[in-house]
């Protein structure tokens, strides 16, 4: 009887070890992967965070303004001379440059090309 207990005691408290351990190796594992994900974040933030330093350098500096004022503002420097080309113009030239649409036929004529042509 006494060995019978010892040994559903020691079955118990081994079982109790084991489900801890599984436990707390579970909780581990799920942590390490979280730091991972959590690790790839901040290396794309990083990436981003030199992509936006870089744009803001870009922006800043003298070139970038005073070309975005002579475009906006139509402004030129000495000696240039600034052309405006209607819409309109711009228009046709970009209509001559799409593909030429289909012809629309009735359905009756394209099941007859399809069929005997």
């Amino acid at each position: 009887m006494k060995k019978r207990m010892a040994v559903i005691l020691t079955a118990v408290v081994l079982s109790g070890l084991f489900y801890g351990l599984g436990r707390q190796l579970f909780s581990s594992l799920r942590g390490s992967r979280r730091l991972e994900m959590e690790t790839e974040d901040l290396v794309k933030l990083q990436k981003k965070n030199l992509e936006l330093k870089s744009k803001l350098a870009e922006v800043g500096s003298l070139r970038f303004i005073e070309t975005q004022i002579r475009d906006k503002l139509n402004l030129s420097r000495e000696g240039e001379t600034v052309i405006i080309i209607p819409q309109e113009e711009i228009d046709k030239v970009l209509a001559l440059e799409k593909k030429e649409e289909e012809v629309k036929i009735p359905n009756w004529q394209g099941w007859l090309r399809l069929l005997w042509h």
